[in-house]
């Protein structure tokens, strides 16, 4: 059996989820994960109650550590973690864990190249449960929401973010992306979606209409969206991932270091085809760009 542990919260889940089931597929292995997390902030909730989600077989016996790597980098005042696909994973044994470097609880994993293969079983592995999908819909409806052609939904990311300077996205990122959406259509409309609705009131350099109802909801409606604005956030990574009805998703390039990056990705292969990225000067790049501009970064500096 093939196991992880869960930790972070929802974003980070899904992303630990997806590489230990799709290893375990490649492989042979049975697999199964608690669902309770091993670390989170939401006390140890399954984060995916709204997710029809099967997890597996029961976590039972003893497990051998595969530990994921981490190139530490220090830039600009911060040592940068950075995490590239790991293929010492498909050489695994059973019974093996899959967590983080250093002693982490949980790895972070996120590069698709894990999964792009069965990028359609793994749409339906998260698969919104029909009667939520029905709950949302009505409070879309109450809050007078169409997900149409004319709306685009900005994923704000505050809460913890709020403190870090390097990772908390500027106001230009935000101006420059709603900019771009409004030259393809001059009538687009926009709400935000948020974990922290007072924080980005405040912070948004337009006044914009902003919701927050619970975890499911607000993944949902970033899901069904025709339109992205996204954080830099393994939350909203996932709802526009998922998304099969997107036009267009804008994403920040070098996402989580966006403000400082001179060039890496934070973390190391999170660029994402179907995504288009802006920099802090309001360029536009695609994924096969940023591919080979990043590939080229890591080589000259020996990060591989």
């Amino acid at each position: 059996m093939i196991t992880t542990n869960l930790t972070g919260n929802l974003g980070n889940h899904m992303w630990q989820y997806s590489v230990c089931r799709a290893v375990a597929k490649k492989l042979g292995y049975e697999w199964g994960i608690n669902p309770s997390p091993t670390y989170d902030y939401h006390g140890g909730m399954n984060q995916m109650y709204f997710m029809d989600v099967d997890f597996g077989k029961p976590v039972q016996g003893e497990f051998t550590n595969f530990y994921e790597k981490w190139i530490h980098y220090p830039h600009n005042g911060e040592m940068i973690n950075i995490t590239m696909l790991d293929n010492r994973i498909y050489s695994i044994s059973d019974n093996t864990r899959l967590i983080g470097d250093g002693g982490a609880h949980g790895g972070i994993y996120q590069c698709e190249d894990y999964f792009i293969d069965i990028r359609d079983k793994v749409i339906e592995w998260f698969k919104i449960k029909h009667e939520k999908s029905l709950e949302y819909n009505n409070k879309l409806n109450e809050f007078n929401i169409t997900l149409d052609e004319n709306l685009c939904v900005i994923n704000f990311r505050g809460g913890e973010y709020r403190g870090i300077h390097s990772t908390l996205l500027r106001k230009e990122y935000w101006r420059d992306s709603i900019n771009h959406m409004l030259s393809i259509n001059q009538n687009m409309k926009f709400i935000i979606i948020t974990d922290d609705p007072e924080f980005a009131k405040l912070y948004m350099p337009f006044d914009i209409p902003t919701y927050h109802l619970d975890i499911g909801f607000d993944f949902y409606v970033v899901n069904q969206s025709k339109w992205v604005i996204l954080s830099n956030s393994t939350f909203g990574w996932w709802a526009a991932w998922l998304n099969t009805n997107a036009n267009k998703i804008l994403a920040p390039k070098y996402w989580a270091k966006h403000n400082i990056s001179d060039g890496y990705w934070c973390v190391g292969e999170s660029y994402t085809r179907g995504f288009t990225y802006i920099d802090r000067e309001g360029n536009l790049s695609d994924y096969e760009s940023c591919k080979i501009e990043a590939k080229e970064y890591y080589k000259n500096k020996n990060l591989y």
